[in-house]
């Protein structure tokens, strides 16, 4: 599972700054390390390079919306299992909903409570950590059964050469 001494990593994606310090104050308290990113390029930007644990997204930004971007990072092998929360004024059923479709895994309405954010960031992060911890056990027995499956062809081999020598005699 998580290593005790590495904090979980969370961005924070929100085109005003008010909201990013606010978010920041709250996920700092709960001694997280985090980055923020100010719209959707830089989100994605940042998420391959900083590859956080969690992310809270912004749906209404400019350029790209938090719809777009969480699109995107769920169609990428390499980021679709971080877990996205989308942070939003819009709390009518269709935008959850388009939320969902786009593969996020939990909603905050603004204004937000810090108490809501932080249960949240629990949840979801205890989540991932147990995924995280089913893909790495899941790669070492794939490379066990690799290895075994190598062993098992050499002796077979091996064996069909001694049976091919003594059938000789």
């Amino acid at each position: 599972m998580r290593d005790d001494n590495k904090k979980p990593k969370i961005l924070i994606v929100d085109d005003e700054e008010k909201n990013l310090k606010l978010m920041s104050f709250i996920v700092k308290s709960c001694n997280y390390d985090f980055e923020t990113a100010k719209n959707g390029f830089e989100a994605l930007e940042k998420t391959k390079e900083y590859s956080p644990d969690l992310i809270f997204l912004d749906i209404m930004m400019p350029e790209m919306d938090g719809y777009e971007t969480c699109k995107r990072l769920k169609e990428d092998a390499a980021t679709k299992h971080i877990p996205v929360v989308m942070v939003s004024a819009l709390t009518d059923k269709e935008s959850r909903i388009k939320g969902l479709e786009m593969g996020a895994n939990d909603f905050l309405s603004k204004p937000v409570d810090g108490t809501e954010v932080v249960i949240r960031a629990i949840n979801l992060l205890r989540i991932k950590e147990f995924e995280d911890f089913l893909k790495h056990h899941n790669e070492l027995l794939e490379s066990e059964v690799k290895k075994k499956t190598a062993q098992l062809r050499e002796s077979y081999i091996d064996t069909i050469h001694k049976l091919t020598k003594v059938a000789e005699y």
